[in-house]
């Protein structure tokens, strides 16, 4: 891999984390399913804040259910529109262009874990949620592991010389937070996927995803380290998330 291919795999290149996402597995779910399944079939108007490239978007789109997707960064929207998701709004998550109860549900995949200053996102989210309405985030976690998915993790933390987890703060207080902007939390769940490096690629795609090295020789030699690894069998890597549902 050369270190031109590697710094775009490390500058977070929209579409990174999605990757990582939709080839993560606990049974036969992804974490955007996982999200995905917590918005009623009734839900008609539904925002996606903090959407990336537009995955999360594409997997609530459903017949007679109009779902757009927001995100500050111009190079995601462009890179959602080459992916044919049009719905696409260009704006700050903290100032969000819609008229207050606007939708019925709002969904964030990271949202909760990038954003700095989630009081006022989750202000914003309550404003633009019609009574009754649900929010739904994601975060990444530090549990639930094993001892197996310890050993793991503590591996790869060695071969990147930082802890492996997807981008974001993992651990924060979601009650307090919810309350401040109007929100009654419904539910603060975890679950654990894998993501299995079968070969170079799958490696690339992870350390490309990951809150990891900004060292193009260290991601090097993780890729590397993994790619070899995964010639005798698949590196089944976890990645804990959070579940954080709440009703206005």
């Amino acid at each position: 891999m050369s270190d031109k291919r590697l710094r775009w795999f490390m500058s977070r290149r929209p579409g990174a984390v999605e990757a990582v996402l939709s080839r993560s597995f606990g049974g036969s779910q992804t974490p955007y399913d996982w999200l995905a399944r917590s918005v009623s079939a009734s839900a008609r108007n539904v925002l996606v804040v903090v959407a990336g490239a537009g995955g999360m978007v594409e997997r609530l789109a459903a017949d007679g259910r109009f779902v757009v997707g927001l995100d500050w960064s111009e190079s995601a929207i462009r890179e959602a529109h080459r992916r044919g998701r049009d719905r696409m709004v260009q704006a700050d998550a903290n100032y969000l262009p819609f008229g207050p109860e606007t939708f019925d549900a709002v969904v964030s995949e990271l949202g909760l874990a990038v954003n700095e200053n989630r009081e006022l996102m989750l202000a914003e989210i309550a404003r633009v949620l019609r009574p009754g309405g649900m929010f739904a985030g994601m975060a990444p976690s530090m549990r639930p592991v094993n001892v197996e998915d310890a050993r793991s993790i503590a591996t790869l933390a060695r071969q990147l010389r930082v802890t492996p987890h997807l981008p974001g703060e993992t651990e924060f207080r979601a009650t307090p937070l919810l309350v401040g902007a109007g929100l009654q939390k419904a539910e603060d769940a975890r679950a654990k996927f894998y993501f299995d490096v079968r070969g170079r690629d799958d490696a690339e795609v992870l350390v490309g995803g990951l809150r990891a090295t900004d060292e193009v020789e260290r991601a090097r030699h993780t890729v590397n380290y993994l790619a070899e690894r995964s010639k005798q069998r698949p590196v089944r890597v976890p990645l804990p998330m959070r579940r954080i549902l709440a009703i206005k």
